[in-house]
This record gives structure tokens, sequence and C-alpha cells, in this order.
């Protein structure tokens, strides 16, 4: 039985390896469509106006996958600036809508068509009214306008029937300019993307629009194929997985915790751990079709997933009791490898959006720009990238966890919104990074908790 449980992650990273290394020799051929969003460059930029910028809503269809529960405070926000004469344009940063957890009866979970995503987004529109019509007063003013940019669990923005649905619901023209998507907005001293570029597991190989066959990442399988089944287990962690960031931590959150021996707890991270193995045994490497020469999906690499499941898999059997040549393995050291584990992976999703931005900036075509934003990571951080650029994270508006083991939630800086104003026309951008509260109280600055994320970025290329 020993013997048996120290050659398991040996046969898992067999059967990882094999069908990755088999898709990536044949991989599947994408052809581009028309359904595709062009990015918001410097000419289609109103210079000087003030711009707010929102990311990561997830906006939900209503049910208990809908994360999304501050419906109140987000029309109060808008009705705020909808009162203000200053024209203003609102910028919501990508993975506004949660098109990856609404379940229809009459829509299949892995049907990606255009019909499939007008229906997902008329029932998300549904189920949050109050923010919807506090956007239609917003734009009541015409010298408003709302941006959408395009995120990884809003990528079915692409297709026109989903934009149309919008635009309905607002009470827009087909060609009225004061609603418009994009897929990266750059101009007037900004650059600004939603982020999961930089996120090996949500990296598109053809982020510019809809191809055929749809192009699904692993993370969008992950959520489908893994995530939305977990929630459903009889267990407290499992309410919190879509608050646990990155994904790959969630495995580390739930071994760290010393409720491990309960058999609910042992049972979500066993079933967690089988979904995984299956959403990798059925990944898909991609390429684009441009006639002659295909561009190579960047793909997941077949390494930290494996590294992900081969060492949760020994943990777990070490905590099953293994004796290894040192003796057993004790709970406290079972704990702290796993906490060392959430730590590096938390560490390194931070790190790999700001080392991404930071690279950006670095290229001389950027030189005059100085602010670097973007959302994706749910984490609010603001980094100096050199003594002329910052990089900032606009966080999220979903809750945010403190503290796995209590399921203590972020209450004090939960609503984190970036406003950005200019002196005078051609100036460099002035910005805060405010936390709304709610109406009848004025924002307040958000601050950092955690120094450590100030320090300077160094060796960005």
């Amino acid at each position: 039985m020993v013997q048996t449980l120290r050659l398991l992650p040996l046969a898992l990273a067999s059967m990882i390896l094999l069908p990755v290394l088999r898709r990536r020799l044949h991989p599947v051929r994408l052809h581009p469509t028309t359904e595709t969003t062009p990015p918001i460059e410097v000419n289609d930029i109103q210079v000087g106006m003030r711009r707010l910028v929102l990311s990561d809503l997830h906006l939900g269809a209503g049910d208990r996958l809908d994360d999304f529960t501050a419906d109140a405070e987000l029309a109060a926000l808008l009705h705020h600036y909808a009162a203000d004469p200053e024209p203003t344009e609102l910028i919501l940063a990508g993975d506004t809508f949660e098109f990856l957890q609404v379940c229809l009866p009459d829509v299949p979970g892995l049907e990606w068509s255009s019909r499939a995503a007008a229906r997902r987004l008329e029932t998300i529109l549904r189920a949050h009214a109050a923010p919807v019509a506090a956007l239609r007063t917003f734009l009541a003013r015409r010298d408003n306008q709302v941006t959408v940019l395009i995120g990884n669990h809003d990528f079915e923005l692409h297709y026109a029937s989903a934009k149309q649905v919008l635009r309905q619901a607002l009470g827009l023209a087909p060609d009225d300019p004061r609603l418009r998507f994009g897929v990266r907005y750059e101009g007037d001293g900004i650059f600004l993307v939603h982020g999961n570029q930089f996120d090996r597991w949500n990296r598109f190989v053809h982020f510019d629009g809809i191809c055929e066959p749809f192009e699904v990442v692993f993370g969008t399988r992950l959520i489908r194929e893994a995530i939305n089944l977990l929630e459903d287990e009889p267990v407290d962690i499992a309410t919190l997985i879509d608050n646990i960031k990155p994904l790959s931590a969630i495995f580390w959150y739930a071994l760290s915790l010393p409720t491990l021996r309960n058999r609910a707890t042992r049972r979500l991270v066993a079933r967690g751990l089988v979904l995984l193995v299956n959403v990798l045994l059925r990944n898909t490497t991609y390429i684009v079709d441009h006639g002659d020469s295909g561009r190579v999906s960047p793909g997941l690499s077949w390494k930290p997933a494996y590294h992900q499941v081969t060492l949760a898999t020994t943990l777990l059997a070490r905590a099953a009791g293994v004796r290894q040549q040192s003796g057993v393995f004790s709970e406290a050291a079972f704990q702290r490898a796993a906490e060392q584990q959430m730590r590096q992976s938390v560490r390194a999703f931070r790190d790999a959006s700001i080392r991404g931005m930071a690279r950006v900036a670095h290229d001389p075509r950027r030189r005059s720009v100085s602010l670097f934003i973007c959302g994706h990571t749910h984490l609010a951080q603001i980094v100096p990238l050199n003594e002329r650029q910052t990089y900032i994270n606009t966080g999220a508006w979903t809750d945010v966890i403190v503290d796995v083991a209590t399921s203590r939630r972020q209450q004090q800086q939960r609503f984190p919104y970036l406003e950005i104003t200019y002196p005078a026309k051609g100036a460099p951008p002035e910005w805060r990074l405010l936390v709304w509260q709610e109406a009848g109280r004025s924002p307040h600055l958000w601050r950092d908790e955690h120094a450590s994320l100030l320090e300077k970025v160094e060796d960005p290329v």
C-alpha cells in the first residue's frame, strides 16, 4: 500500500504529460471569424476627460454561482457620478460579466455560440436590474461614455449578438458611440488591459475575437468543468472557491487548513484533484491559421499543473500516514508545506501581472505613458515601475478572502476603483485609487495593507 501511494505522483505525471505532449504535437487550428473587437487607441480617445476604471465585477445570473452581491453599492456609485456635470468615461476593465457561471436549461454549458452568448448576457442583466438602470442614468448625460473591455470571463462579448443585448438593455441605438467595446485601451497617458494575457492559465492565442472552433483556455475549462461542480460540495470552503485567487492556490488553501481531518474537506480536495486531472487530460493546444504561417498558442505548460497535482498528491499521501525514510510526516509539517506552496502560488500570480506590465512599459513606444492599469488578479495594488511610470491594479468588487480558515472577508476596502483626471489637456494624468463606501458617504483613498507590495520591480525585461 505504501509503495503504491509513493508511485501515485509518477503515475499521475504520466497520465498528464503524455496527452499534453500529444496535443502539442497535433494542435487544433483556429480560423478567425468576423466576430472581433478592435483595440481603443489614441485617435479614439477624448483627451483630458475624467475616467473611472472598475474591474472584475463578475455579474452573474443571480443564483448560487453568482458572487456579485454589491448591486446597491455599484448603482449608488454610478448615480453619484451621473449627478456630477463633469463629462466622465466609465471604463469597465474586463470580467464585468460572469458568462462562465451562467447555467441555463436551454443552453448547454459547453455551447459557445452567438445564441448562447446572448442568452447568458440577457440572464445576467435581468439578475442585476439596479446597476443596469444606473448605467442608463449615467448615459442619459450626453457627454458621458461607457467603455467595456473584454476579459477571460466575458470573452463572449466579442459576439455582436452580446454587444447588441447590452445596447438594448441600456436603451441605446446600435450606432450610439456612448457605449463601445475594446480589447485594449491606450492613449492620453494610459495603457489599460484586463490582464488575463499575463496569466498562463487564461492566456488566449487569439484574444482579439472569436475563432472556429471556439478557443477554450485552460482557466475556462477549469471553471466550467471543475469549479462549478465543486461549489456543490457540503463543506464551508466550497462556497469560497470563487473568491480564492489564483485558482492554482485553491488546493493549497484546502490542504493548509487544520480541518483537513474533516471527511468533507478531504472529499472536496480529492474530488478537486480528480477534476483537475480530467481538465488537464482534455486541455487543447491551438494555433491560429493565417495562411501558410500559424501562430502557436502559448497554451498551458504541463509543468505548473503537474507540479500542483503531484505535490498535492504527495501531501495527501503523507497526511494519510505514509512513513517516509525520515519518519512520520507530522501534521504541523504537512500544514507548513501546504502554506508555503499557497504563498508561492499567490506571489507568482501577482508578480506575473506586474512583470508583464513592466515589459510593456519598457517598450520605447510607451515612454510617454505614465499609467499601466489592469485587473484580473482581484488584488488591488500600486507599484512604481520606475520614476515616471506606475502599475495599478484596480482589484475586484467580489469578496476577497483575507483568512480562509475563518472565512473572513475584506470589508474596509471592498469596492476599489480608479479615478483619473487631468489638470489641463495634454498634461500627464493625475489619479487616485479610491474605495467606494455607500450613498451619502464620500469615497476614501485605498491604502495598501501589505507594504511589501509597493517594492519597485527590478529588471522588468
